[in-house]
């Protein structure tokens, strides 16, 4: 049986890409929203760590933001009270 021969094919090397445009912090809305449409067009991955954690910096630091969360926190605080034994003083 003949010996194949080893082709060298040549490797295409990745390179990591630069971020989408040097990002400033703190983000404007309209630059998180241009991150956000980018990151919805070409997934979750297409943008670096840094530029996640500063939309979710910019988003944590809305006032609804912070309305919500709180209406999250009484809402599970509601439940967790209904999961609990009532005592007879209770009743």
């Amino acid at each position: 049986m003949p010996i194949r021969k080893k082709k060298s094919v040549p490797q295409r090397l990745v390179q990591q890409r630069p971020p989408l445009t040097p990002m400033t912090t703190p983000l404007t809305r309209d630059e998180v929203q241009r991150l956000q449409s980018h990151m919805r067009k070409h997934g979750p991955h297409s943008l670096t760590p840094r530029q996640h954690d500063a939309i979710w910096d910019f988003l944590f630091n809305l006032p609804e933001s912070h309305a919500w969360l709180s209406d999250m926190v009484h809402q599970t605080h509601a439940a967790q009270a209904g999961l609990r034994p009532r005592t007879k003083t209770e009743a």
